[in-house]
């Protein structure tokens, strides 16, 4: 499955509820789609422990996203990225600068 970096701005316009995931999941410092629009994820900077936490959304049948994976507390961003971008439907074998989000549309 192809996916893109996205922007925070997109990603949350794909969000059904509106809701703000960094409440949930820290400080949102990258974000993915799928090609298709179906998937989505963002990894996190945690505000209490300092460790990287993600969330992987899906559309469901009614086409809602909803989280279908959260982890938390991984020791680096890398590790993050590698574990999200797998959830989300790929497969990765090392770092992946090259797909790091951006906080701009």
């Amino acid at each position: 499955m192809a996916i893109r970096t996205t922007g925070r701005a997109e990603f949350i316009r794909r969000l059904s509820l509106r809701g703000d995931l960094e409440r949930l999941i820290g400080k949102e410092v990258e974000w993915f789609a799928g090609a298709a629009g179906n998937v989505i994820g963002t990894i996190a900077l945690a505000s209490r422990d300092r460790g990287w936490n993600y969330v992987v959304l899906r559309k469901n049948q009614l086409g809602n996203f909803q989280a279908s994976n959260r982890r938390e507390n991984l020791f680096s961003l890398n590790e993050a990225r590698v574990d999200c971008l797998q959830d989300m439907g790929i497969t990765t074998s090392g770092p992946r600068n090259d797909l790091r989000g951006k906080d701009s549309d």
